[in-house]
């Protein structure tokens, strides 16, 4: 007897579940189904560009899982694309996300955003975006450095307001990420947007209950909206301190 498929953690459905040619009215009648799981495995991965190990964790399944899914998943859309077949998106062994877990990939997930975090005793509805910058203006760029940018955005999603706040530990002279991960927290963020962080300085973030996405090239004000798109990736690896330089 076969032993039963785990079911794979899916955030959504997606939003569009068939895709045609529109100029060719000879479409084979045979159409590839392409499955939920496969489909987030695409989502993960070619767009928001995790890694099979982090797709992996997500998804509540072996990494080696992921590959072959994520593989027949390629195979079919490269078959669609080249014989000109209809392809549609439904069934499959997976399950929905309820939300209730400390991590999760998708930064627009509703049910993430409404739920009561019991493990950090506080709501985790998401109401204050941080995101480390070079200047105290509308357009500037992301700072590289989380614990040495000069600057911190602060981002008021209720009321959508803007604030630039002076990092104090910019000029520390050991331990900046520590003493601006404890900034952040004091802040009382729910999600810090960073190119980077340290490790000493996630676990002061994670203890706190902050979420924390990876940024992509452009403002900061373009990296909330992706963050707020559910489009940047989740930080889930972190590099050793540089002893006074992080």
């Amino acid at each position: 007897m076969s032993r039963p498929k785990k079911c794979r953690k899916v955030c959504n459905l997606p939003r569009v579940n068939a895709f045609a040619p529109l100029d060719d009215p000879g479409v084979p009648t045979d159409e590839i189904a392409l499955m939920i799981e496969e489909f987030e495995t695409i989502r993960l991965i070619d767009h928001q560009g995790l890694t099979q190990e982090e797709c992996s964790q997500y998804m509540n399944i072996a990494r080696t899982t992921v590959q072959q899914i994520y593989t027949d998943a390629r195979q079919k859309i490269a078959t669609a694309l080249v014989e000109g077949r209809l392809l549609r998106i439904d069934g499959g062994h997976y399950s929905l996300c309820d939300g209730k877990e400390d991590r999760c990939a998708c930064g627009a997930c509703v049910r993430k955003k409404s739920r009561t975090d019991d493990s950090i005793g506080r709501s985790q509805q998401i109401m204050k975006i941080m995101i480390p910058v070079d200047e105290k203006k509308n357009g500037t760029g992301v700072c590289p450095s989380f614990g040495r940018a000069p600057y911190y955005m602060l981002f008021d999603v209720a009321t959508r307001e803007i604030a630039y706040l002076d990092n104090p530990a910019a000029d520390a002279p050991g331990g900046a990420g520590i003493k601006a991960a404890q900034f952040v927290a004091d802040q009382k963020a729910d999600v810090l947007l960073t190119p980077r962080c340290g490790e000493n300085a996630g676990e002061v973030l994670k203890t706190a209950g902050v979420l924390l996405f990876k940024t992509v090239a452009g403002s900061a004000e373009e990296n909330i909206a992706a963050y707020e798109a559910g489009t940047l990736s989740p930080i889930t690896q972190f590099h050793e301190g540089f002893h006074g330089k992080q």
